[in-house]
């Protein structure tokens, strides 16, 4: 099961699609690797509030008593309509991702918030594959740190170096990672 899994690793500004791919011979190859397949930016997600919002508070907010009253801008809920967005786009790319390579289970990997507005928005598409859930932003890991974490955790094989003693032509990078 370990080859039809995929992992999609995700903050506000990026989802990363990863798949698992497993060696012909453990012992020459060593163990399973990540392999990166795609990105997926969202360039309003790293964004800061300060290029989004305006801090001048315009025509209706200037005068003296309107001063005391503390009008709502809407950022909060236009930020989550950016984060709803962005979570749209990923679970179509994600449709595709599982679609393509056949996966029978996917590791969705994101901060809480997201991982939340990402579940509302999976809905019903991946009803004939186990989705697992981990609450936590791992997005800017490298691939080995990503693989650690996992397998710590339990959701993926840990990686194994190849067996001691396997010949290699001069020249040839090892393949274990």
């Amino acid at each position: 099961m370990q080859g039809r899994t995929g992992i999609i690793v995700m903050d506000g500004a990026r989802a990363r699609f990863i798949g698992i791919q497993l060696p012909d011979e453990e012992a020459l190859d060593g163990g399973p690797r990540l392999i990166e397949h795609a990105e997926l930016v969202n360039p309003d997600g790293d964004t800061p509030a300060r290029g989004l919002f305006s801090d001048r508070s315009g025509r209706a907010h200037s005068s003296a008593a309107n001063a005391a009253h503390g009008l709502d801008d809407h950022r909060e809920r236009h930020q989550a309509e950016i984060d709803r967005r962005f979570a749209r786009q990923v679970c179509q790319d994600a449709e595709r991702f599982v679609a393509e390579r056949q996966l029978l289970r996917l590791i969705l990997v994101a901060p809480p918030r997201l991982l939340g507005i990402l579940r509302g928005e999976l809905g019903e598409c991946f009803r004939n594959i186990e989705v697992v859930d981990l609450n936590e932003d791992h997005s800017r890991q490298s691939l080995r740190d990503l693989h650690d974490t996992l397998a710590a955790r339990g959701l993926v094989k840990p990686p194994q170096r190849p067996e001691a003693g396997v010949y290699r032509p001069r020249g040839q990078a090892a393949s274990w990672r």
